[in-house]
């Protein structure tokens, strides 16, 4: 089916819809002449069609009728702009009647494909107000009676109202307090967390660099590069062991390293020791032990490692019958293992170096950052394992509540929660083998960075906050804590006394409150905050609120007043009420509606003051000139992303961007100037705690401009979904028509997800630039990471077609003068 063919039997199922089963034949007869199949697929998508059921599921996505004459909604609240002329409300039934009755002309293709693609979930058929008898006076429901509230004051409402705002500020003070300690300390730990990696990070830097070009030296190299010859030789195992390399290669790092302890072993690209810093040589021949064959390897490879601090047996120490008795005790080690190249840049062979401080500075710099902050800080290994002295371990084991001393913590001590065990002597070390690590311990060795503030058990079993960084270089993790009794004691102290000043006014409250009792209501009546506002008259009613059009007094300003329906008063209505007024408020881009003033009144009234926009929607505009010119369309779209710029920036997504919520109106200085509004749908993407949050268990928005996967998601933020509907605008700018317009929803949606629509051309009747297409297409894609990645990078693009198509203040006035309002 060709796109003609398919907009006429789309034109004559909307108008023959409207009429009843006797008029339809005949009128589907005159309109079908000689095609009698065309008659045959309209009374089958008629018979198909259940027009009762469509109402249901669309009442049941649609908010409750509003009281009494207010309007239903009709796809846009006619919130920020004057009512549409009655020339304009022609609906599509009397379009069909009186195409019957003339015989002669026949509906316009666009008016009714317009009126059809209405009638969908989100835009219900108009119905006019019942009678003046049944609609409650704007007066009425803006200034309710300071009676009702008198009649609830009681010396019990007193007594609350004398302690109440105490306790609010108690409350409030207590939360702010606890907001800046909780900031603050964030701040401290993070900083704290940030410059001690950092610090040791730089310091295992110039030690492995330092390392490094010790190796790099002649003597060095060349002997270990002749070692390694002559163990690829074969040769008996004495000449090895009486060769005077491996006292060359002790003798030059003694010198280079300035210390005479320095020690060192030699690995071959077997594993096998074939240097060591030993007199006798034992250890010639030996394999590395298995608990350093991981790091050996890594140097074999081409990595420098930083090998401990560990205890035992390492890389180093091969000897399986060394007394363990004495390697408890005895400083932990800590090396630097890198590889060593030949002439040709190949890894023949893995040198160790220790013994040259590198444990004792590194655990010195995290013990003198704790004792700097008065925080516990401490290092952990992949394993969990403490690889420095904690000093809050220290001064617990002094104080005999640590069965652990400061000795035989490092690569002894895992980080874990030991809970309610209590366990003695050499045996907690063992305990702890099987005890899960703390929250701490066991996100830092899965490589996370990051701080917590919500207590968690550390490895003494209490309750700490705290910040940790892993560092992928070295393998290791510093993790920095601090006791909630600390971080949280001036909180605690304002609280306390907040209770101690509440119980004080309680009983003040007591004694006076029968004197509170007498007052008047009138005394105690306050202003109503929109009596600063005459209403002129009503605008319209949408899904959330009415709308009036209103003029400050003080100012003479005019205003558009929207108030919370009387039938949406539930907690979610109101939520969702407070965050259009809230979100909306945020933005101060010129082309997005402004929000003057919100509130509610005592009565719990809520209500928004806005700008008042006079002009007409992208949706009159096509309505009274059809498509509109490519340079005009190119010239709104880039102030919609203007508007909708500004509203990414701040995480903010429209989610309901369509021509009845962008309003046009002349500008005498630049020509058409667009406006966004309506953003009762929006949502942030990222909310935080003080944005109101409403539930959603099905879509929201007008489903013809709505991007594929808010079917699919409802609940899924995602600012390329605006893009979406940005290219459905342009397309109906640009077209003069949707580009999907089907009365049943089940058919809507499934054109939407998996249809492409008809050619922009088609509609126009020529031909439309690639450029042009390619720019609705790529805003239109199915998928949106085949949409442009951001609204500033679609204004990109059209900012560079604008040079092509041209839009002046010039031809907006000429348009103006033919299809504006006089």
């Amino acid at each position: 089916m060709d796109a003609e063919r398919y907009a006429r039997l789309r034109d004559l199922f909307f108008a023959a819809d409207e009429l009843s089963e006797p008029e339809r034949q005949s009128y589907l007869e005159a309109q079908t002449g000689d095609d009698p199949q065309l008659m045959d697929e309209v009374l089958s998508l008629l018979n198909e069609h259940d027009a009762e059921s469509a109402k249901v599921e669309g009442e049941s996505a649609m908010p409750t009728p509003a009281p009494g004459g207010l309007k239903q909604p009709t796809g846009q609240e006619h919130s920020v702009a004057p009512a549409p002329r009655d020339s304009e409300k022609r609906s599509v039934t009397s379009a069909a009647s009186d195409t019957k009755r003339s015989g002669q002309s026949k509906v316009s293709a666009s008016e009714i494909t317009q009126r059809g693609a209405e009638r969908t979930h989100a835009s219900p058929k108009t119905f006019e107000s019942r009678g003046s008898q049944d609609r409650t006076s704007p007066s009425a429901l803006l200034l309710a009676s300071k009676s009702r509230r008198a009649r609830r004051i009681n010396s019990g409402w007193l007594w609350l109202a004398a302690v109440l705002p105490t306790l609010l500020v108690g409350c409030w003070t207590y939360f702010s307090v606890s907001n800046n300690a909780e900031s603050a300390l964030q701040n401290e730990l993070t900083g704290v967390t940030n410059s001690i990696d950092l610090a040791t990070s730089r310091f295992l830097d110039d030690k492995a660099q330092m390392v490094q070009s010790w190796a790099r030296q002649s003597t060095i190299r060349d002997s270990i590069l002749a070692l390694v010859e002559i163990g690829n030789k074969k040769s008996s195992l004495d000449e090895p062991k009486t060769s005077p390399l491996p006292a060359r290669i002790l003798s030059e790092l003694q010198i280079l390293s300035g210390k005479p302890t320095v020690e060192f072993v030699v690995w071959n690209e077997s594993f096998t020791t074939i240097a060591s810093w030993r007199a006798d040589q034992a250890d010639l021949g030996q394999p590395v032990s298995p608990r350093g064959t991981a790091d050996v390897a890594r140097a074999l490879r081409g990595e420098t490692v930083i090998y401990g601090p560990e205890r035992g047996e390492g890389p180093a120490d091969w000897d399986d019958n060394a007394d363990a008795s004495t390697t408890d005790t005895e400083e932990p080690t800590m090396a630097c293992i890198l590889p060593i190249r030949n002439g040709d840049s190949e890894i023949v062979a893995a040198l160790l170096v220790k013994q040259i401080g590198l444990f004792k500075v590194f655990n010195e710099m995290l013990q003198e950052a704790s004792a700097t902050s008065g925080l516990d800080i401490y290092a952990i290994n992949r394993s969990g394992e403490m690889i420095s002295v904690s000093p809050h371990a220290a001064k617990l084991f002094h104080l005999s509540r640590f069965d652990m001393s400061p000795d035989t913590i490092v690569d002894h001590l895992r980080v874990s929660d030991p809970g309610s065990l209590i366990t003695r002597g050499n045996r907690d070390a063992i305990v702890r083998r099987a005890l899960p690590l703390t929250e701490a311990a066991s996100s830092a060795t899965l490589g996370e960075s990051t701080v917590r503030l919500d207590p968690y058990a550390n490895y003494a079993g209490e309750s700490v906050i705290g910040s940790w960084r892993w560092n992928p270089r070295w393998r290791y993790a510093v993790i920095v804590e601090k006791n909630v009794k600390d971080a949280f004691a001036a909180a605690r102290i304002v609280w306390y006394r907040f209770l101690l000043l509440g119980s004080l006014l309680t009983v003040t409250a007591l004694v006076t409150a029968s004197r509170l009792a007498r007052r008047s209501a009138r005394d105690q009546a306050a202003v109503h905050p929109l009596s600063r506002y005459e209403i002129i008259s009503e605008l319209g009613s949408g899904g959330m609120g009415v709308v009036y059009k209103a003029k400050h007094l003080q100012l003479g300003r005019e205003t558009a007043l929207k108030l919370l329906r009387s039938d949406r008063h539930n907690r979610e209505d109101q939520l969702r009420f407070d965050r259009e007024a809230r979100l909306a408020a945020s933005l101060t881009n010129p082309h997005s509606v402004t929000i003057y003033d919100y509130g509610r009144s005592e009565e719990g009234e809520a209500y928004c003051v806005m700008e008042y926009l006079r002009g007409l929607t992208l949706h009159e505009v096509v309505v009274r000139s059809g498509f509109q010119p490519m340079g005009r369309v190119l010239f709104l779209l880039r102030q919609v992303c203007e508007a909708l710029g500004e509203a990414h920036s701040l995480d903010l997504v429209h989610r309901d961007v369509k021509p009845q919520n962008i309003m046009l109106s002349l500008d005498p200085s630049v020509g058409d100037w667009a406006v966004v509004f309506d953003y009762g749908l929006a949502k942030p993407l990222s909310p935080d705690k003080g944005t109101y949050q409403t539930s959603e268990v099905i879509w929201a928005g007008t489903p013809m401009y709505m991007a594929p996967e808010r079917f699919r998601s409802p609940s899924v933020m995602d600012p390329r979904s605006d893009i979406y509907s940005v290219g459905c605008v342009a397309y109906y700018l640009l077209a003069g028509r949707p580009p999907f317009a089907e009365c049943d929803p089940e058919s809507l949606f499934a054109l939407i997800i998996s249809e492409q629509p008809i050619g922009i051309g088609i509609h126009r009747g020529d031909e439309v630039p690639e450029t042009i297409r390619a720019l609705v297409g790529k805003c239109m894609a199915k998928n949106a990471e085949d949409r442009y990645a951001s609204i500033t990078e679609l204004a990109a693009a059209i900012d560079a077609l604008r040079v092509e198509f041209p839009w002046t203040s010039h031809d907006a006035v000429n348009w103006w003068s033919q299809h504006g309002d006089s």
